[in-house]
Protein backbone atom coordinates (compact mmCIF):
# COMPACT_ATOMS: atom_id res chain seq x y z
CA UNK A 1 0.00 0.00 0.00
CA UNK A 2 1.61 3.44 -0.79
CA UNK A 3 1.92 6.25 1.40
CA UNK A 4 -1.84 7.76 1.81
CA UNK A 5 0.54 11.58 1.65
CA UNK A 6 1.60 10.98 -1.83
CA UNK A 7 -2.03 9.72 -3.53
CA UNK A 8 -4.02 12.38 -5.09
CA UNK A 9 -7.32 11.79 -3.65
CA UNK A 10 -8.81 14.93 -5.44
CA UNK A 11 -8.86 14.00 -9.07
CA UNK A 12 -7.61 16.91 -11.00
CA UNK A 13 -6.28 18.50 -8.30
CA UNK A 14 -2.38 18.31 -8.57
CA UNK A 15 -0.89 17.36 -4.91
CA UNK A 16 1.68 20.01 -4.09
CA UNK A 17 4.66 19.18 -2.33
CA UNK A 18 4.18 18.61 1.32
CA UNK A 19 0.71 16.39 0.14
CA UNK A 20 -1.16 19.23 0.15
CA UNK A 21 -3.70 20.07 -2.54
CA UNK A 22 -3.07 22.91 -5.05
CA UNK A 23 -6.29 24.75 -5.81
CA UNK A 24 -5.07 26.03 -9.58
CA UNK A 25 -6.00 23.40 -12.16
CA UNK A 26 -3.31 21.41 -14.15
CA UNK A 27 -3.50 23.66 -17.36
CA UNK A 28 -2.55 26.75 -15.52
CA UNK A 29 -0.23 25.22 -13.47
CA UNK A 30 1.45 23.48 -16.54
CA UNK A 31 0.05 20.24 -15.97
CA UNK A 32 -0.56 18.04 -19.29
CA UNK A 33 -4.40 18.56 -19.73
CA UNK A 34 -5.20 21.79 -22.24
CA UNK A 35 -8.97 22.91 -22.18
CA UNK A 36 -11.46 20.46 -21.10
CA UNK A 37 -13.86 21.33 -23.84
CA UNK A 38 -14.74 19.12 -27.18
CA UNK A 39 -11.88 18.99 -30.17
CA UNK A 40 -12.67 20.31 -33.98
CA UNK A 41 -13.26 16.04 -34.61
CA UNK A 42 -15.88 15.93 -31.92
CA UNK A 43 -17.56 18.99 -33.18
CA UNK A 44 -17.47 17.54 -36.50
CA UNK A 45 -18.90 14.41 -35.46
CA UNK A 46 -21.71 16.05 -33.80
CA UNK A 47 -22.66 18.13 -37.29
CA UNK A 48 -22.52 14.94 -39.20
CA UNK A 49 -24.65 13.30 -36.36
CA UNK A 50 -27.03 16.07 -36.78
CA UNK A 51 -26.81 16.20 -40.67
CA UNK A 52 -28.38 12.57 -40.81
CA UNK A 53 -30.90 13.09 -38.03
CA UNK A 54 -32.37 15.94 -39.97
CA UNK A 55 -32.23 13.66 -43.42
CA UNK A 56 -33.99 11.08 -41.12
CA UNK A 57 -36.75 13.59 -40.03
CA UNK A 58 -37.25 14.83 -43.78
CA UNK A 59 -37.33 10.29 -45.00
CA UNK A 60 -40.11 10.27 -42.12
CA UNK A 61 -41.96 12.72 -43.08
CA UNK A 62 -42.08 11.23 -46.56
CA UNK A 63 -43.08 7.61 -45.66
CA UNK A 64 -45.41 8.73 -42.85
CA UNK A 65 -46.77 11.72 -44.73
CA UNK A 66 -47.84 15.02 -42.81
CA UNK A 67 -50.84 14.25 -40.84
CA UNK A 68 -49.78 10.92 -38.79
CA UNK A 69 -48.70 11.09 -35.31
CA UNK A 70 -46.99 8.05 -35.51
CA UNK A 71 -44.38 10.23 -38.17
CA UNK A 72 -44.96 13.12 -36.13
CA UNK A 73 -43.68 11.46 -32.48
CA UNK A 74 -40.74 9.68 -34.40
CA UNK A 75 -39.76 13.59 -35.85
CA UNK A 76 -40.25 15.12 -32.24
CA UNK A 77 -37.98 12.17 -30.64
CA UNK A 78 -34.92 13.02 -33.38
CA UNK A 79 -35.57 16.51 -32.13
CA UNK A 80 -34.85 15.76 -29.20
CA UNK A 81 -31.71 13.67 -30.08
CA UNK A 82 -30.58 16.97 -31.68
CA UNK A 83 -31.44 18.93 -29.34
CA UNK A 84 -29.43 16.82 -26.83
CA UNK A 85 -26.32 17.23 -28.74
CA UNK A 86 -26.70 20.62 -29.61
CA UNK A 87 -26.60 21.78 -26.09
CA UNK A 88 -24.17 19.00 -24.94
CA UNK A 89 -21.24 19.65 -26.90
CA UNK A 90 -22.24 23.01 -29.01
CA UNK A 91 -23.11 24.95 -25.70
CA UNK A 92 -20.23 23.03 -23.57
CA UNK A 93 -23.02 21.36 -20.99
CA UNK A 94 -21.43 18.20 -21.43
CA UNK A 95 -18.34 19.45 -19.86
CA UNK A 96 -19.25 22.39 -17.69
CA UNK A 97 -22.36 20.63 -15.89
CA UNK A 98 -20.92 21.03 -12.69
CA UNK A 99 -21.61 24.95 -13.13
CA UNK A 100 -24.68 24.57 -14.85
CA UNK A 101 -25.62 22.61 -11.69
CA UNK A 102 -25.88 25.32 -9.46
CA UNK A 103 -27.37 27.43 -11.51
CA UNK A 104 -30.23 25.73 -12.43
CA UNK A 105 -31.14 24.36 -9.11
CA UNK A 106 -31.57 27.54 -7.02
CA UNK A 107 -33.82 28.88 -10.51
CA UNK A 108 -36.30 25.24 -10.09
CA UNK A 109 -36.32 26.00 -6.30
CA UNK A 110 -37.45 29.56 -6.82
CA UNK A 111 -40.14 29.14 -10.06
CA UNK A 112 -41.64 26.23 -7.89
CA UNK A 113 -41.79 28.80 -4.63
CA UNK A 114 -43.09 31.41 -7.55
CA UNK A 115 -46.12 29.41 -8.64
CA UNK A 116 -47.44 28.19 -5.06
CA UNK A 117 -47.27 31.92 -3.90
CA UNK A 118 -48.76 33.27 -7.33
CA UNK A 119 -51.58 30.29 -7.72
CA UNK A 120 -52.50 30.78 -3.67
CA UNK A 121 -53.03 34.63 -4.76
CA UNK A 122 -54.63 33.87 -7.76
CA UNK A 123 -57.21 31.48 -6.04
CA UNK A 124 -57.75 34.19 -3.07
CA UNK A 125 -57.90 37.56 -5.35
CA UNK A 126 -61.57 36.86 -5.39
CA UNK A 127 -62.28 37.86 -2.20
CA UNK A 128 -59.98 41.07 -1.95
CA UNK A 129 -62.04 42.14 -5.77
CA UNK A 130 -65.19 40.76 -5.75
CA UNK A 131 -66.16 43.20 -8.87
CA UNK A 132 -63.57 41.66 -11.01
CA UNK A 133 -64.90 38.23 -10.59
CA UNK A 134 -66.46 36.90 -13.39
CA UNK A 135 -69.61 37.62 -13.86
CA UNK A 136 -72.41 34.71 -13.76
CA UNK A 137 -74.72 34.41 -16.60
CA UNK A 138 -78.04 35.32 -16.28
CA UNK A 139 -80.66 33.20 -17.98
CA UNK A 140 -84.06 34.33 -18.49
Amino acid sequence: MSDPQSENIAPGLPAAPGGQFSATPPAASGGEHGHAGPSFQMYMYVFFALCVCTGLSFVINRIFGENNHTGAAIIMAVAVVKATLVAAIFMHLKFDWGKLYCIILPVCVVTVMMVIILSIDAALAWHAYPESAVPMIVQK
